[in-house]
Order: C-alpha cells, then sequence, then structure tokens
C-alpha cells in the first residue's frame, strides 16, 4: 500500500470516528430533551423497565451527565424498623445512574459492573429522598459514576460509586429518543 492510500485510509477512519461521536452526541441531546420534557412525571407511568416502574420515581433535574429524581418511601421499601431498606437505597441509586447514562447518548446498553454503596443515615417510610447522579469519567469502554440519596433534611444518607461497562445491546430508549 502505498503512502497516499494509506493517508487517506486514516482520513475515512478519522471521518467515521467523527461522525460516530457526532451520533453519540446528538442522541444524547435527544434524550436529555425526552428526559426534561418528562420532568415532575412519575416515571412509572412511562415505558421504562419495571423496577424503575417500581421505585417511581420523579425526575426533577437532567442534563448530560447528570440527573436527579425523587422517591417517596413506600412500607414495601422498608426494613423491620421502618427505615428505607438498604438494598432500596442501593436499587434507587444504580436506577438513577442507569438514567443519567442514557444521557450519554451511546446506542449501546451500559451495564453496572461493580457498585459500592456507604450507608449514612436514614429516612423513614412516608418520606421522600432525592438521588442525585453523575457521571465522573466516560473511557472507552468503562464509564465511573456517583451518586448520593438526602433525605427531607438535605442530609446525605448514602453515597455509591459505579463502574458501568459500554456494551453492543440497543435498548429501547434509544428508539424512544430516536421518535422525539
Amino acid at each position: 500500500m502505498n503512502a497516499n492510500k494509506k493517508l487517506e485510509n486514516q482520513g475515512e477512519k478519522e471521518i467515521s470516528k467523527n461522525n460516530g461521536k457526532e451520533e453519540i452526541r446528538k442522541r444524547g441531546k435527544r434524550m436529555v430533551k425526552l428526559l426534561q420534557g418528562s420532568i415532575g412525571t412519575n416515571l412509572g407511568k412511562l415505558p421504562v423497565p419495571p423496577l424503575t416502574k417500581w421505585l417511581n420515581g420523579i425526575i426533577l433535574d437532567a442534563k448530560r451527565g447528570e440527573v436527579k429524581i425523587k422517591f417517596k418511601v413506600r412500607e414495601e421499601m422498608s426494613n423491620p424498623t421502618s427505615l428505607l431498606h438498604g438494598g432500596i437505597h442501593s436499587a434507587m441509586m444504580d436506577d438513577t445512574i442507569g438514567v443519567t447514562c442514557t444521557t450519554l447518548g451511546y446506542e449501546g446498553f451500559l451495564i453496572t459492573i461493580d457498585f459500592h454503596v456507604d450507608y449514612l443515615g436514614k429516612a423513614h417510610v412516608g418520606e421522600e429522598v432525592v438521588v442525585y447522579a453523575k457521571i465522573k469519567r466516560e473511557g472507552k469502554r468503562i464509564v465511573h459514576a456517583i451518586a448520593n440519596i438526602t433525605n427531607a433534611e438535605g442530609s446525605v444518607i448514602s453515597t455509591a460509586n459505579a463502574n458501568l461497562l459500554k456494551t453492543t445491546f440497543t435498548p429501547d430508549y434509544n428508539k424512544m429518543a430516536k421518535d422525539s
């Protein structure tokens, strides 16, 4: 292969790579727009996975790489002392991180491969909590995210760090974003 052909091939690869980045950026913008249009809406009323429906959070804010969702602590989410169960702390943060990942615009689903939680406080049945999630780093294959839950007084009651793997599975929400 001569030098000119090699440069031509490199140029084509670079154009393809840039077009891919542009499509990711556009898809992310569409997802943010979709989520912002759903602010104040119970996620349980939207076409979302069963756990997200059951948690039934309300979107408070969404931008690329950051999402905030409010949840009401229900009796079925409690431990025997009527406090928010630790597993539900984890589920709320993992689910909010998942919603946050949709704002990045990747075509493939991001699956949690590592999740660490610190429990720092409590929330009682009947109280509302807010989960804030943020993407801290986007690598070639791994995304690192953080999340926290605050109670009605604004105190942090748990924090999480997560690593997520980019996959090739195309979830339904990407189809929704194309239609919006």
